[in-house]
């Protein structure tokens, strides 16, 4: 009996995983050391309330202010390898046009992970995180003078490692995720800087969900359809809504 009820319950739900807002697979805001398939593909976008959206540009729009409004991101993240995934994501600060008066370009960024691990019934996946490529492989005394003056900004940069554990018990699956984040490569890290860590709840075609992300607690629910469409709905902080959207081909 107890065979069959996990038989059931893995062909009704699958794997519930999914897309953090940044783009990478993950929970709410912090990554997992889950990945997709290889050769999958993600597009989706995420919304990120006011005021814990921040958009530093030191390039210098409005004189390379600090703004506080909300940002929506929009990304493409493709399993290139079965050990590694890759993301390009475009954030757009809310509420701010595009014109050349501002000198305002919503923001570019390149990621890449590595599986190191692949997780068995005793060890954990273990997978390394790059966010913003772009600064890390550019020199920051490049990216404020010369050909790339202005044109490179470390936003959303990060780096980090992170582990999870798959753990069952009848229905239910407790996904246990891990993490810590540096300024390893000195360029000014502004995502998961210490250590970050969440829990994801999977039944049926739902995951509950709480997390820390080296600064703020979030907790919200997942939602998957169709096992192509999955919806995301939280509280960031604690406080302000935050959700996301994403289709997996």
């Amino acid at each position: 009996m107890k065979k069959l009820v996990v038989i059931v319950f893995l062909v009704v739900s699958g794997f519930v995983s999914g897309q953090s807002v940044t783009g990478t697979s993950g929970l709410i805001h912090i990554p997992s050391a889950r990945m997709l398939e290889d050769g999958q593909l993600v597009i989706g976008a995420a919304y990120i309330p006011k005021p814990y959206f921040t958009y530093v540009n030191r390039g210098g729009y409005l004189g390379g202010q600090l703004r506080n409004n909300p940002g929506l991101n929009t990304y493409i993240t493709y399993q290139i390898l079965p050990f590694a995934e890759i993301m390009f994501r475009y954030t757009h600060e809310l509420n701010m046009p595009v014109t050349v008066e501002n000198k305002y370009f919503p923001d570019r960024m390149l990621s890449a992970r590595i599986r190191v691990l692949n997780e068995k019934k005793k060890i954990p996946s273990l997978v390394f995180g790059f966010h913003d490529l772009g600064a890390i492989i550019i020199p920051f005394d490049r990216r404020v003078s010369g050909m790339f003056e202005g044109s490179i900004n470390n936003n959303f940069s990060s780096s980090y490692m992170v582990i999870s554990k798959l753990f069952r018990k009848s229905f239910l699956e407790f996904d246990l995720s891990v993490g810590y984040g540096s300024d390893f490569f000195k360029i000014g890290t502004s995502s998961f800087n210490g250590i970050f860590g969440g829990l994801q709840i999977n039944a049926l075609k739902f995951s509950l969900i709480i997390e820390y992300d080296s600064q703020y607690f979030h907790t919200g629910i997942k939602w998957r359809q169709l096992n192509s469409i999955n919806l995301m709905f939280g509280l960031w902080d604690l406080n302000k809504p935050t959700f996301s959207f994403n289709y997996l081909f």
